[in-house]
């Protein structure tokens, strides 16, 4: 029996059957002993894995970015290692896991192996180094993807600690899912968090810019910007709006700039519902994507210093 994706298949018996002939006028032949039947040889194992189950590996690929070998490193202190990589596009590697955080009971427990292109994938989109807790603690903020619901964000943040020679669990955040985090080195000792939100829900977008600190449970939180903008797809012809985003935000941690702290650049863009934009709407509600119609962007940049406590507007 091989066993399958669907965990297994009949196999095929095979029956030995002897026709013995006789005539009037010769004397019947002794009977005729069951002839032996050779079993077909074992079918080898392919050395691709039928769709959705894994291959192991024991090791980590010697041709691995340095920075995804050192997340695998991490992530096999906390939980069971997966990998995929990407066929279309950029074919990018992603790491994981193979189960969710916070990482308990013994399906948490790793197997010392990655598991490669399997369907049991959670990624590890952000991992930020630092002091979140405790001035010298060695910390990681791990933000996971696909282990909640669309309510929840579709993930959230792992907060793991090394004790010893291995990386532990601390507390799990459901639901706190940034897109983009930098740590901020506090005049303690201590690091926040700098993190960039983003979300959509029922054509309606929120961008945001926060600052959370991990001293506290939950993450005390200090909301610096947020935009809500519209889906133009979902206006009247006619109609004109304005969409304004977080661009990029940088940390400036040098006590003896003039610039210590925080710089954000967000953007304000029009959008007219004309022609053309009703056109790249259709296109792209029909799926053929197409490339958006330029509009000028209006740049501005925000400075924030850290007093202390929190960031304030310079």
């Amino acid at each position: 029996m091989k066993r399958a994706r669907v965990w297994g298949r009949l196999g095929t018996k095979i029956f030995a059957l002897s026709i013995v002939s006789c005539t009037a006028h010769t004397p019947a032949p002794p009977p005729a002993q069951p002839s032996t039947v050779t079993p077909p040889p074992p079918q080898v194992a392919s050395a691709k894995p039928a769709p959705g189950n894994p291959r192991f590996l024991d090791a980590i690929p010697k041709e691995l970015a340095p920075e995804l070998a050192q997340q695998i490193g991490f992530l096999s202190d906390v939980c069971n290692v997966a990998m995929q990589y990407e066929t279309a596009g950029a074919h990018r590697v992603h790491v994981g896991c193979r189960t969710c955080p916070p990482f308990e009971g013994p399906t948490a427990v790793s197997d010392g192996r990655i598991a490669v292109d399997g369907v049991d994938f959670f990624e590890l989109e952000l991992y930020v180094s630092g002091h979140f807790t405790v001035a010298n603690a060695d910390q990681r903020l791990a933000v996971f993807r696909g282990c909640e619901p669309h309510s929840s964000n579709w993930g959230g943040t792992l907060l793991a600690e090394r004790q010893g020679d291995k990386f532990r669990s601390l507390r799990y955040i459901s639901g706190l899912r940034p897109q983009a985090c930098e740590a901020y080195h506090r005049p303690d000792g201590r690091d926040v968090a700098v993190c960039e939100f983003g979300d959509t829900h029922q054509s309606i977008s929120t961008d945001t810019l926060s600052v959370l600190d991990f001293a506290s449970e939950p993450p005390k939180t200090q909301e610096l910007l947020s935009f809500t903008n519209q889906d133009p797809c979902d206006t009247a012809a006619g109609t004109r709006i304005t969409e304004e985003v977080i661009e990029s935000f940088e940390l400036n941690q040098n006590p003896a700039a003039k610039n210590n702290g925080l710089i954000v650049r967000t953007t304000r863009t029009p959008r007219t519902m004309d022609p053309t934009y009703q056109r790249y709407c259709s296109e792209n509600g029909s799926g053929s994507p197409t490339e958006r119609p330029f509009a000028k962007p209006e740049v501005t940049t925000r400075q924030y210093r850290f007093d202390g406590e929190s960031f304030v507007p310079r």
